[in-house]
């Protein structure tokens, strides 16, 4: 499918409207992605080290650092949807 030339200036017009709020967005979630991304993976980590070892205090551990991430990363999705329903 190909786009006309007045199509394709629509289109940039209004990527350069959107894009700054995408960017805000982003920027606004991202602490919590963060946070979140960090605590799956030390998860992932301390659950190998769990597997390599059979030191139980690890298990609990990795579960907690999963979960607690997995929350994070859900307050991150909300964050990031609440703005999108406030247009500015």
């Amino acid at each position: 499918m190909r786009i006309t030339g007045e199509e394709k200036k629509e289109l940039d017009a209004w990527i350069e409207k959107e894009y700054p709020k995408s960017i805000r967005r982003m920027e606004a979630s991202s602490p919590f992605h963060q946070i979140g991304k960090y605590l799956i993976l030390g998860g992932i980590i301390i659950y190998t080290i769990y597997v390599l070892t059979h030191v139980n205090f690890f298990k609990p551990t990795a579960i907690i650092l999963l979960f607690g991430g997995m929350v994070v990363e859900i307050i991150a999705l909300i964050q990031y949807f609440k703005s999108l329903s406030h247009d500015d």
